[in-house]
């Protein structure tokens, strides 16, 4: 475990030594944001010192701009409440398990990280506190047009009417693009605006014309070689996001709503939209198999801008890692099978239930939840907004950044998340019914099987997990 007081001086020498002072500066909000508390009239004696206050913060680690920012966000809130110390902790491994032993231990973390498959699981096993109080006294928090996505935020952070918890920002799957690689093609990229999406057929042609073997043939060209393939058209990851992505898109789910959370694998929608995915590889010969990566030495992105890939479906986050690779970047909503859908959540940031000084913590948690932090992270491109005043034209100038968002993201980040973004719910025993299933999904990924056969003897199996965790809890 790594433990770090943070102090304003620790902060002004790892900015410096990071150097981005300058982006920091840009996201200082107005004092109101921050939520000091406004000088008392009196007859101008020293009014008595506050009480020193320690809030323990307990997250997994981040990137080096993750931490660079929340150096920052701890920073301003400081001049806010110079009498409180962040301690700011970070888990590397077992996250979970390990905020849950100190929990059990009686020595929990005053707020901590939430992610999307523990959230919920946390709810029910009271380990949460119930900020309902909170949040209803907070003029922006309990507002819905303080939100730009009210249902699905009600969604992700409340049970049974209650929340427990605050989203840190959105996410989403989209295409990421190699624009000389199209622009060789001769043919146009996808659009970020999500009513110019393609149908799955329309992006199917365009990755069979983006696929290339040794010899420069198409797929569907004579004497196409499946085994020497220098350029595929795409690749669909097959982890829950992106799969759920798919799935969504052809009317299928990849979970029934809370509180039910059964696997839904076995509708036909759902075994559908797998097949469609899997024959990308199999079948029409456009995306690469599972040992791709490793056989050429490069990740998913590198692949993207080596020229080895034309396109990936992958999260809205990877705007953070793509920066560095320096090549000729684009982006695009996905493509549907039925209907528009793409994936969004985040983690939440919670409080225990056992804390020592919730109205302190509070202080810290609503802090981290304003524009300031939120605006810091978007700008990084690690984030999508979830507050409205980061969706006006001003808000959306605040972290719109040319170094990062290709043009027209802001119809990503805004107009696809919050007309075609949808939250999954991952309630208790979701990961352990969710290995279940996605073994069974392997037999399909290398061809082995078809969905129809691998999948609903899996689902079975996985809802009985799901069950057995109902009753448990």
């Amino acid at each position: 475990m790594n433990a770090r007081q943070l102090s304003r001086r620790k902060f002004l020498m790892w900015s410096g030594a990071i150097g981005s002072a300058t982006l920091l500066a840009a996201c200082t909000p107005p004092a109101a944001e921050v939520g000091q508390p406004a000088a008392a009239e009196g007859d101008g004696t020293d009014a008595p010192a506050a009480e020193p206050v320690t809030i323990v913060a307990k997250a997994w680690p981040g990137s080096p701009f993750e931490t660079e920012s929340i150096l920052a966000a701890i920073d301003e809130f400081g001049e806010a409440y110079p009498h409180y110390t962040i301690d700011w902790q970070t888990e590397p491994q077992a996250y979970g398990q390990k905020v849950l032993t100190q929990i059990a231990a009686g020595t929990p973390p005053d707020t901590m990280y939430a992610g999307s498959g523990d959230f919920f699981s946390w709810v029910i096993q009271g380990v949460l506190l119930d900020i309902t109080p909170y949040v209803m006294d907070h003029a922006g928090f309990s507002n819905p047009e303080y939100w730009t996505h009210y249902e699905e935020e009600l969604k992700r952070c409340t049970w049974e009417g209650q929340w427990y918890g605050l989203g840190s920002c959105w996410v989403c799957p989209h295409l990421y693009t190699n624009l000389d690689v199209f622009e060789a093609a001769g043919i146009d990229p996808p659009s970020n605006n999500p009513e110019e999406a393609w149908t799955w057929d329309e992006f199917l042609t365009v990755a069979k014309a983006l696929t290339l073997d040794s010899n420069g043939r198409h797929p569907d060209d004579a004497g196409f070689d499946a085994d020497n393939i220098e350029q595929h058209g795409v690749q669909w990851p097959t982890w829950f996001i992106p799969l759920h992505a798919a799935i969504g898109s052809n009317g299928g789910r990849y979970t029934a709503p809370a509180p039910d959370g059964r696997f839904q694998f076995d509708s036909p929608e759902t075994m559908q939209a797998v097949q469609m995915v899997a024959d990308l590889v199999n079948v029409h010969h456009v995306a690469p198999h599972g040992a791709f990566f490793s056989e050429i030495g490069m990740n998913n992105l590198e692949a993207l801008g080596s020229g080895r890939l034309a396109m990936i479906a992958d999260g809205s986050w990877n705007l953070l890692r793509i920066q560095p690779l320096e090549f000729n970047y684009g982006t695009g909503v996905l493509p549907y099978m039925q209907t528009r859908y793409t994936d969004i959540q985040a983690h939440n940031q919670v409080m225990a239930a056992g804390g020592k000084q919730p109205d302190a913590t509070w202080e810290f948690v609503a802090f981290l939840s304003g524009d300031f932090y939120q605006k810091t992270m978007c700008q990084g491109g690690l984030w999508l907004p979830t507050h409205t005043s980061l969706a006006t034209p001003e808000g959306v100038a605040s972290w719109l950044n040319a170094d990062v968002h290709p043009e027209g993201y802001e119809m990503i980040a805004l107009d696809y998340v919050n007309q075609y973004g949808h939250t999954m719910y991952m309630g208790p025993g979701f990961w352990e019914a969710n290995g279940i299933v996605s073994s069974a999904l392997d037999t399909v990924w290398i061809g082995e099987a078809q969905a129809v056969d691998a999948l609903p003897a899996a689902v079975a199996e996985a809802n009985q997990v799901i069950e057995d965790w109902r009753n448990r809890s």
